[in-house]
């Protein structure tokens, strides 16, 4: 049976979804899609050292004492409460000193520093027009280089996410992320 285009124009006329239809629609759709929140990533960095976050949550008094020992000033106050980690104009040099000024153990000396971000960089990028470089000439760790494309490629094991990357970047073509590692 050919149905034809008078068929599909009376079949859509007609058609009608119940308002219980439509919100058992929107229920599945809300079951199915529904993201899983996972405890083992903060919703935002915290500063080098710290524990795993159900236990940084349990053992940080909110005393700000890491806060103000930062000589770089990128720890700062989420909303929360929490100390964070903020690097938008100064970048992590690891010196250590948030881990000895916190007193209570929430966070612990790195056998190798890592704030646990990766820089991700984007279609802003001029590298491959005007062989910019900044990134690359930056990190103190070589963890950045250029592709074939000219477009910058992080060496994951050697990045420290320490952010030279992204504060030397005048094209805002960098953004950290929290490591997968």
């Amino acid at each position: 049976m050919s149905k034809s285009e008078r068929y599909y124009q009376e079949y859509l006329s007609h058609r009608h979804v119940s308002r219980r239809g439509l919100f058992r629609a929107f229920a599945s759709a809300a079951r199915q899609v529904a993201p899983e929140t996972s405890s083992a990533y903060p919703s935002f960095p915290l500063p080098p050292g710290a524990l795993p976050v159900a236990q940084f949550d349990a053992l940080c008094t909110q005393c700000y004492l890491c806060i103000d020992a930062c000589p770089m000033g990128i720890l700062d106050k989420h909303e929360s409460g929490l100390p964070q980690l903020n690097i938008q104009y100064a970048s992590c040099d690891g010196c250590g000193l948030c881990i000895d000024a916190c007193d209570v153990g929430a966070l612990l000396p790195q056998t190798s520093f890592d704030t646990g971000l990766r820089p991700v960089f984007n279609a802003n990028c001029v590298n491959p027009v005007r062989r910019c470089n900044q990134c690359v000439d930056s990190c103190s760790s070589q963890a950045c280089s250029v592709g074939e494309t000219w477009l910058p490629e992080l060496d994951n094991d050697r990045c420290t996410g320490c952010g030279e990357c992204l504060v030397q970047c005048n094209y805002d073509a960098v953004t950290l992320v929290p490591s997968a590692n």
